[in-house]
């Protein structure tokens, strides 16, 4: 077994910490097939950074396509660089990188999915509900559209949330450190960043920053229904022993609130 580094790139620590894209194409092929007794086979991943998730949606199934999407041109070339290049010349063709706003239409798919709580990015529901648009002419007739939401009593406290990642076999042990610096509950914007911190190393302070809409779950569906999707459903996540989320969802209508929540919201086409 080679010896763990400790290393300084954001992104690397990043898909340690907060990514899980293997699980994510099992996850999201799940609930497309429960709510369509189809496969899917096209995914669009918007704001998708380095499109850890495309590459491995284009490596899981040999029918398999993909479309990234992020306007962030380091985010693209890191992707490039360091998960593009492993992949297999059949996978290449089946996978398309595009530097451009996420507020796009673009050739239809099965899924598109904007994980991270990225859409929160939008502050305004006019500009929300345009996105919204975009992605229902993006899809296939069956096709759906997946977002990701946190919440739970303790989400709008101002607070730092530590996580310490030991699951990798190059990377020392590291702490992920999440930061509530500010909730306004009027507007309901709010200021998170994203710190890694090594015990004996370096740390990097604010590798990542964010200044979201904390949208509600009646919001995204409302809007949802407004720009035409059929139905929306919600996917909510179980909680494990440590208190964080198991990584398995469920439908569901009714649930007691907790301290920290995530859940999957579905738009169906």
């Amino acid at each position: 077994m080679s010896k763990r580094i400790i290393t300084q790139d954001k992104y690397a620590l990043y898909l340690c910490s907060v990514q899980d894209p293997l699980s994510d194409v099992e996850r999201i092929s799940n609930i497309y097939t429960e709510l369509t007794e189809k496969n899917p086979e096209k995914l669009r991943e918007d704001f998708s950074g380095t499109f850890a998730l495309c590459c491995c949606w284009v490596q899981d199934e040999k029918n398999n396509s993909a479309i990234a999407i992020d306007i962030d041109e380091n985010a693209l070339s890191y992707g490039k660089e360091n998960y593009y290049t492993h992949l297999s010349d059949d996978e290449k063709k089946r996978l398309n990188v595009l530097q451009q706003d996420s507020i796009s239409t673009t050739e239809k798919v099965d899924i598109i999915v904007a994980f991270n709580y990225s859409y929160c990015l939008f502050h305004q529901r006019s500009v929300l509900k345009q996105y919204f648009k975009h992605c229902l002419d993006s899809l296939d007739k069956d096709g759906i559209l997946i977002l990701d939401l946190f919440g739970g009593s303790d989400s709008e406290i101002l607070e730092t949330q530590v996580r310490q990642i030991h699951n990798n076999d190059q990377i020392q042990n590291f702490d992920f450190e999440f930061v509530r610096e500010s909730f306004n509950p009027i507007s309901r914007k709010s200021h998170y960043h994203i710190n890694f911190k090594y015990e004996d190393g370096p740390s990097i302070e604010k590798a990542f920053s964010y200044h979201f809409r904390m949208w509600t779950i009646p919001e995204l569906r409302e809007l949802m229904e407004e720009v035409g999707f059929s139905k929306s459903v919600v996917f909510w996540e179980g909680i494990g022993d440590d208190g964080f989320g198991n990584g398995e969802f469920h439908q569901s209508e009714t649930e007691e609130n907790t301290v920290n929540w995530n859940a999957f919201i579905v738009g169906a086409k």
